[in-house]
């Protein structure tokens, strides 16, 4: 899912992975474009998996965490399902078996949902099939070997599928993977006659093709991802994510619409002359619009570090730096642990009280729980918020909308992966980023001001680059032979020789 807000733009001098000096490779195989060879192992799976099998089949290991049995079955449209048909929550997985990403997310955070939701009848988990064959060609004949599997009974499909998560190892890079699949799916009951004839069946095929174009119709270029009811997720995330996705679902909650897009020429970042204080995407900011240098704070109310940027950093440079207007600070909420705090912080804003606000939360860190109503509105108070205002504000789904919608932006945009986490931008007169580091986790304060007064310094000329030398100005050049017996090109007295140790081929 990709946020229609404004980029950072950049002057054209290479900086552009600056941005991605914050992301971290979020867990997920991506598509690439098909092949010739891909098509062609494609084509031949089904003859290769029909082949009589020779593999002992092995047992799956356990998951992270004991699971418990749920139902199973095919759904109207073809496809296998875990849990209540009619569970309030449907969680759709495209995924595909030999993706090493997918097979973590089985182990680490599948049987999790499992037991907390599936097994409660909350959750149906429906699996779509998504083999990326361009750099997984064991995934269609997996992909095939699972489906056939489960024509013959529901409980095979799942048996394979979890086996060939679990032991992807063994299989993934092997010649005889087809005959591996075999021998599972007969040792977990499946008819050997059947299974044989499904795999040639062009109804089998048509199926996983059609799960692929389903899931790139719905954006998905990668896997796993995850369709939460209106809610994406793209990766192999912590059981945590999924959870704060099915429970806002589990509450009615939808993502956060649409914004409306920014002025043309206006970047997310600038000071909003309209509401001072706050960018033009509403986060709050801290600090002169003329300031040369930019410090974009991703924060979590919950994370000590971002407490200890913000009360032992934070005030120092403030004073060395923000109120000399050198720098300017905008905070975003990132806020995987405490949401509900962040909407607090978020409501408080909105009377212009957020820093005091932010200030209050880390300096009780300790005293406050997320969801805490009443601790949360007591610190409202005591800043003279208006307390019946700051109660409407924390109910309005427009807040968790605008804390939702930062949260996105800085995963899915700028690629934050944890919070604290910095963007330090060095600004030309007219906004565009000139130079820019991004600082994973927290710093020094004296780090801090060290990076500070680096960003600020003119970045590294890009050396002109000549023009090439034409073939008419090769053959006007001087050559000859050197004293000692070798060939040259170029003027002999030159102040700059050039010595090329050279081999034809």
């Amino acid at each position: 899912m990709t946020l229609p807000r404004s980029g950072i733009r950049l002057r054209p001098i290479g900086l552009v992975v600056m941005l991605l000096a914050l992301g971290l490779l979020l867990g997920a195989c991506a598509k690439s474009a098909a092949t010739p060879e891909a098509g062609a192992a494609e084509a031949a799976a089904p003859e290769a998996v029909a082949a009589e099998a020779t593999a002992t089949p092995t047992a799956a290991p356990a998951t992270e965490g004991a699971t418990v049995d749920v139902p199973v079955g095919v759904d109207a449209d073809g496809n296998f399902y875990r849990g209540k048909l009619d569970a309030p929550v449907k969680m759709e997985e495209f995924s595909e078996f030999q993706c090493p990403f997918c097979a973590r997310h089985f182990a680490q955070t599948e049987s999790q949902l499992r037991n907390a939701y599936v097994a409660t009848g909350q959750l149906l988990h429906i699996f779509r099939n998504f083999p990326l064959d361009s750099i997984h060609p064991n995934a269609t004949p997996a992909a095939l070997a699972a489906y056939c599997a489960g024509q013959q009974d529901p409980k095979l499909f799942w048996s394979m599928h979890d086996w060939l998560f679990a032991n992807q190892d063994t299989w993934s890079a092997a010649s005889d993977a087809a005959a591996q699949f075999r021998a599972q799916a007969v040792a977990e009951g499946a008819d050997g006659a059947k299974y044989d004839a499904c795999l040639t069946d062009v109804a089998t095929q048509t199926h996983i093709q059609n799960d692929l174009n389903e899931g790139l119709s719905r954006g998905v270029q990668g896997t796993p991802s995850f369709f939460i009811n209106d809610f994406f997720i793209s990766g192999a995330y912590p059981f945590s994510e999924f959870q704060d996705k099915i429970e806002r679902a589990l509450r009615g909650e939808k993502p956060a619409p649409t914004p409306t897009p920014l002025p043309q020429g206006v970047e997310f970042y600038y000071v909003d002359p309209a509401r001072p204080g706050f960018t033009y995407d509403g986060s709050p900011t801290m600090g002169s619009a003329e300031a040369p240098v930019l410090l974009i704070a991703f924060e979590d109310f919950k994370s000590k570090d971002a407490a200890a940027y913000a009360l032992e950093v934070e005030p120092t440079l403030k004073s060395k730096f923000i109120d000399t207007n050198q720098l300017r600070v905008m905070f975003m909420y990132y806020p995987p642990d405490a949401p509900k705090a962040a909407a607090a912080a978020y409501c408080a804003g909105q009377q212009g009280k957020f820093w005091e606000f932010r200030t209050a939360l880390y300096k009780n860190q300790a005293s406050w729980n997320d969801g805490d109503a009443a601790t949360l509105t007591g610190y409202a108070t005591a800043l003279g918020l208006n307390e019946a205002q700051f109660t409407s504000c924390l109910t309005d789904p427009a807040t968790l909308n605008a804390v939702s919608y930062s949260y996105e932006f800085a995963q899915q945009q700028i690629g934050v992966p944890t919070a604290p986490s910095f963007l330090l931008l060095k600004l030309s007169a007219d906004g565009i980023v000139e130079n820019g580091r991004g600082i994973e986790g927290t710093l020094s304060l004296a780090d801090f001001e060290q990076a500070i007064r680096d960003i600020q310094l003119p970045p590294t000329p890009v050396p002109t680059q000549p023009p090439p030398v034409s073939q008419a100005q090769l053959a006007s050049m001087e050559v000859g032979v050197d004293a000692d017996g070798h060939f040259y090109r170029g003027n002999l007295n030159a102040p700059i020789r050039l010595v090329d140790f050279s081999d034809f081929q």
